[in-house]
């Protein structure tokens, strides 16, 4: 396949489509003419304020015409985007512009302010909706088109940092055009498509979600920000909206089934739910084939960030739902999978192995990290005459199902999980997917995520956490809290593992995300036994507005909120915002928006800001004691 630079495709939209919706957000509609005047304007102005083919352009743009508009702009320069998400806190915003400083940032519709706090003194700072609209020069759109090439850098994405400290991948521009018109011609996908925009702007997939419609003359639709955070109204978003094609992380999936199943959304528009960054769940998409059938296509994609989005993937069916695992598939084209044992040689079929990818459409490697790269990217000499091909190691581990045949010539691989993920417990090998699923499996549970903790000075234990599924199930495992029965849990796990592999601790929680939407393990901490009292320094709730606001928090979060300094993300909070701030307004009549909450995230800070608010509008004093 011929390289064809992606902002050559969409040029090419541009020209067969130049009145049809490129992008459509919850307040408008951008044409192809107009996203294409706009990617303009900004790549002139990019071009005034210094940036050139190879300089870091950082994005701060949450909407998705902004986005599209930005990172247009910047691959017509032949520069490097950098998107940023505008939610994450602000000394991880300002710690990513330094780790890898750039030349230009551009600021999004809202973001003004973020940009202010987290840019470094004499970096310049575009806003777009000044550019788009041609306010900041009358100069015109002139700037040198740049010639590309497929080895040229254009985008760089921070890793999640669950391996330690972040670090900044950089990626090809020959990558990005093999993956999506790989995509586009596996799905089918063609301008009468609606492609939803679910994924951070801060993970590199958002390229597949908007680049993917706008290389063939599709629509990307995005919902309103606030609905992402609303597992049910999404669900009807979707419904709604006649998308086509959503990806999503497996938790985010899980997250709409009781929706999708108990409200009977049908779906009518939808061709295919595609899956990557976890494991897919066999009883999850049991669940979907029970209720959907094979109407709408399953897809399970696997690959890291280092390897350019996907490099390997399987249509899910209903068989595969009887195995213990969703298998990863097959590679996509140009792309080899090996399994190396400890030594570095290959396993045989049905052995466990090592991940390895090789593929010339690796990423350039770590954003001035070489000793990095070095460890985790090496080349190998390529077939006859082609090029060196790039092997990374992935660290995931897998094996090769048996059965290869002429409809999988490679083969069927099956995803095992990170070496991480395999713990001993009393010299007893647990997977600690293993108990997750199992956990998931009781009714009274919707999510589950276990990690090893040895407190000072004991032995090494397991502490599960579990979110409530809202139901009791047939054991009555949850009480009329909805909170799941932890002794019951117990003895669900107890028939079914190893005594070494039931948790000695179960905390009933709601489980953290990353900005990606996957479980955030480094976020969940065990209740130290010291824990189970407030602390010496702990300020309890001091009037009736503050005891409120905890009562509201501990019911929805199912953890004691002893202490009004607490803040809510290291609580569990996450996905729960939009049901606190429901009962917020329950209880005192205060509308707050996701930007306050944000801007607080404390039982103190909240509450002031009901008073103040109850203030300013004249509220009844009697609001105070509301109950919940």
């Amino acid at each position: 396949m011929a390289f064809e630079a992606i902002h050559s495709l969409v040029a090419r939209s541009v020209a067969r489509f130049p009145d049809r919706t490129a992008v459509e957000t919850a307040d408008a509609a951008l044409s192809y003419r107009a996203l294409d005047e706009r990617a303009d304007r900004v790549a002139a102005q990019l071009h005034r304020a210094g940036a050139r083919a190879g300089s870091l352009v950082s994005v701060l743009a949450p909407d998705r015409a902004d986005l599209a508009t930005a990172l247009l702009a910047v691959l017509r320069l032949g520069a490097v985007a950098a998107p940023l998400d505008g939610a994450a806190q602000t000394h991880r915003l300002s710690r990513l512009l330094s780790d890898a400083p750039p030349e230009v940032l551009l600021v999004g519709a809202g973001q003004e302010k973020t940009a202010a706090e987290i840019a470094p003194a004499g970096l310049p700072l575009l806003e777009l909706g000044a550019v788009q609209d041609g306010l900041t020069d009358d100069r015109g759109a002139d700037y040198p088109r740049h010639v590309p090439g497929p080895d040229d850098p254009c985008y760089l994405f921070f890793t999640s940092g669950s391996t330690g400290r972040s670090k900044a991948i950089l990626g090809r521009l020959g990558a990005v055009d093999h993956y999506l018109r790989w995509e586009a011609e596996l799905l089918g996908v063609d301008s009468g498509w609606r492609v939803g925009q679910l994924i951070s702007p801060a993970f590199d997939a958002v390229l597949r979600d908007l680049l993917l419609p706008l290389s063939v003359g599709a629509t990307a639709v995005a919902p309103a920000p606030e609905l992402r955070l609303d597992p049910a109204a999404l669900a009807h978003w979707i419904d709604g909206a006649r998308v086509d094609l959503v990806h999503c992380v497996p938790s985010v999936f899980r997250s709409l089934l009781p929706t999708a199943l108990g409200d009977d959304l049908g779906f009518p528009a939808l061709r295919c739910v595609a899956l990557s960054g976890e494991r897919l769940v066999p009883a999850d998409a049991a669940r979907w084939f029970d209720r959907y059938g094979e109407r709408v296509r399953l897809l399970n994609l696997y690959g890291p960030s280092e390897t350019t989005m996907t490099k390997l993937y399987h249509f899910v069916t209903p068989a595969d739902t009887a195995l213990r695992s969703i298998p990863i598939g097959r590679p996509m084209p140009d792309t080899e999978v090996l399994l190396l044992d400890e030594r570095g040689e290959p396993v045989p079929e049905g052995r466990v192995g090592e991940i390895h990818l090789r593929t010339p459409y690796a990423a350039l490697g770590y954003h001035r990290d070489p000793e990095a790269t070095a460890a985790a990217f090496t080349t190998t000499p390529g077939s006859g005459s082609g090029p060196a091909l790039t092997v990374y190691r992935t660290g995931d581990f897998g094996r090769l199902l048996p059965g290869a045949s002429e409809a999988s010539p490679a083969g069927t691989l099956e995803f095992l999980g990170r070496k991480d993920h395999q713990v001993k417990i009393g010299g007893v090998r647990v997977e600690l997917e293993e108990v997750e699923a199992l956990l998931r499996e009781h009714p009274s549970v919707a999510e589950a995520a276990v990690i090893l903790t040895e407190p000072d000075g004991a032995p090494p234990l397991l502490c599960a956490f579990v979110e409530s599924s809202g139901t009791s199930g047939a054991s009555g495992a949850s009480g009329a809290s909805g909170v799941p029965d932890t002794d019951l849990l117990r003895e669900h796990l107890a028939e079914r593992l190893h005594p070494a592999a039931v948790p000695s601790v179960i905390v009933p929680a709601r489980i953290p995300r990353t900005v990606t939407g996957k479980i955030d393990r480094k976020a969940l901490r065990p209740p130290a036994p010291a824990a189970q009292t407030p602390a010496d320094d702990a300020v309890a709730p001091r009037n009736a507005t503050e005891r409120t606001v905890a009562a509201i928090w501990t019911a929805v979060l199912a953890v004691p909120i002893e202490d009004v300094r607490t803040r809510f993300f290291t609580v569990g909070g996450s996905l729960a915002v939009i049901t606190v701030l429901s009962r917020i307004k329950d209880s005192f009549g205060v509308s707050l928006t996701l930007a306050d909450f944000l801007a607080h995230q404390t039982v103190e800070g909240i509450a002031r800001l009901v008073e103040k608010t109850l203030v300013e509008t004249d509220a009844d004093d009697d609001l105070f004691g509301s109950p919940l």
